[in-house]
């Protein structure tokens, strides 16, 4: 699948938008909107009085700022400038914004006032970065600290660098579960390219609304909530804040026909405060970034009449790289079917295919796929090889090409020599009453190598059992896959975008085995 001949950049995708409908509305956050026209004006500003202060194309511009309108309107004017987009977590510590800063080389920042205080602390790390511009500097703000609306309201003329299709866009940072965030550098060929794949299986039609509920640092908010409605023309409507108790009357208020959600929202908001029956606005929801139970999508989709869109992506393929149809076979558990336009193949160690049915790690190929990773040839050697990306996924496809996700490579437990892989495990404890969430992790064991420990959280009303939640998941599963113990725990540890993070979980209990020797049977 390729973009549309004329759309070389993704510039040309917001030109061609505003040109075609300059009066349809594109984003909304609050009190402010945008229309496409308005918006397309001031990104040219902006980017104008970027390339005033300086700033060059090649260079990277970071962004480290909530969802919020000036979020996109700095990556806009950043694109329009041919500088490479640098979205940055607002949650990030000082020595993790110094990190990711001082990786990518940025020469500039666009923040708020949180932000400016967390670099303020981290400044000296950075000779490379010349400008902090902020949103709404605060009176008596530092000298060389500027003010976006300062910077658009200057009159520069915007821009014309040439921006081909494989000049850099972004580098978007990997979560860095498995040691320092890695910088997958993406092209606006990479990203025109998905979105073309990806919009191909989302029922939308100009002048409908999408929510954005994930965060826009993150290739899910970029390109299934901002790239794709702006390619078909939708408004964008931005949730100020994910709250289980507003989230119905949100949605009501916005009447958004579909949002990108992760499991753990879909948990949250199934009995939360005014959940509504059938017939709200959502059409769809396209689900991802962890595993989604098949309790959960079931009862979530029985329950207000709204598909659930399971898909599969990685930062390193632009963000979707398979999803479950909405016309069509939905598999609950599956992670659908490959996009159009790319390989998605199951290989094995040797790097041989598979078949049908047959376990392996998941490899991807396309233009979608990232040029690498940003001053990490090796990383980049070792993940893209002979022209596919190994994802570290476990996974199978069925006979009809449905893919399905066994785990993570990197999560496997092997105990006594037999592979285990964990999502087996939690998709037994998902189906227990009263399990709102799980994650199973191997600890070390001086006999076994590994042993399984469950954590599991209890849904809002209900006293778990884990003696009971044993003896079910005994039931459905052999000697060797069971967990050595079940704990109880009031939340698990989660990624910004939501997932559950088995990083610190491994960290918290590596010592318990060793430290339960005596109850070891």
């Amino acid at each position: 699948m390729r973009p549309r001949p004329d759309l070389i950049s993704l510039p040309d995708l917001l030109r061609t938008r505003a040109r075609a409908t300059p009066d349809l509305p594109f984003a909304r956050f609050s009190d402010r909107a945008w229309t496409y026209s308005a918006f397309d004006a001031r990104t040219d500003a902006l980017a104008g009085g970027l390339a005033a202060l300086g700033v060059s194309p090649g260079e990277t511009v970071s962004v480290l700022l909530p969802n919020c309108l000036e979020f996109l309107e700095a990556w806009w004017a950043i694109l329009k400038l041919g500088a490479v987009f640098g979205p940055v977590n607002p949650a990030y510590t000082g020595p993790e914004v110094a990190y990711v800063l001082g990786h990518s080389g940025a020469v500039a920042v666009i923040t708020d006032q949180r932000g400016a205080e967390v670099l303020a602390t981290v400044r000296h790390e950075l000779p490379r970065l010349r400008h902090v511009i902020e949103t709404t500097p605060p009176a008596g703000a530092a000298a060389g600290v500027v003010s976006l609306d300062a910077l658009a309201a200057a009159g520069y003329p915007a821009p014309a660098p040439a921006i081909g299709a494989d000049t850099l866009a972004a580098v978007l940072y990997t979560s860095g579960t498995t040691g320092k965030p890695k910088g997958a550098m993406l092209s606006h060929r990479n990203l025109l390219v998905n979105t073309a794949q990806a919009a191909e299986l989302v029922p939308l039609a100009a002048g409908e609304r999408v929510g954005m509920l994930l965060p826009l640092f993150h290739a899910n908010a970029q390109l299934v909530t901002t790239l794709i409605p702006m390619l078909v023309g939708c408004e964008v409507v931005m949730w100020e804040r994910f709250s289980a108790g507003d989230f119905w009357a949100t949605v009501e208020a916005y009447a958004p026909v579909t949002i990108s959600a992760v499991p753990t929202i879909l948990a949250a908001v199934l009995h939360a405060p005014g959940a509504p029956g059938p017939g709200t606005s959502l059409r769809y929801i396209i689900c991802g970034a962890a595993p989604l139970s098949v309790e959960l999508l079931t009862a979530f989709s029985e329950r207000f009449g709204i598909r659930i869109l399971e898909g599969y992506g990685l930062t390193e393929t632009a963000c979707v790289a398979s999803i479950n149809p909405y016309y069509g076979d939905r598999r609950a558990g599956s992670i659908g079917l490959s996009l159009r336009g790319q390989e998605m193949a199951i290989r094995d160690e040797d790097g041989d295919r598979l078949g049908p049915g047959e376990f392996g790690e998941i490899v991807i190929r396309g233009p979608n796929v990232m040029q690498g990773y940003l001053h990490d040839p090796t990383a980049t050697a070792e993940t893209i090889r002979d022209g596919w990306l190994h994802t570290g996924d476990i996974g199978y496809f069925d006979e009809d090409g449905y893919f399905f996700i066994v785990d993570r490579s990197k999560d496997m437990i092997i105990r006594g020599g037999e592979n285990i892989y964990p999502r087996e495990i939690e998709e037994v404890l998902y189906r227990f009453p009263g399990v709102l969430e799980c994650a199973v992790i191997g600890v070390p064991d001086p006999v076994r190598g590994e042993e399984v420990l469950a954590i599991v959280v209890p849904a809002d009303g209900h006293t778990l059992d884990p003696d009971a939640l044993g003896s079910f998941a005994a039931e459905q599963l052999a000697r060797f896959k069971r967990p050595r113990a079940i704990l109880l725990r009031d939340a698990l540890p989660k990624t910004p975008t939501g997932k559950i993070s088995k990083g610190p979980l491994r960290e918290e209990f590596g010592s318990w085995q060793q430290e339960h020797a005596d109850q070891t049977g």
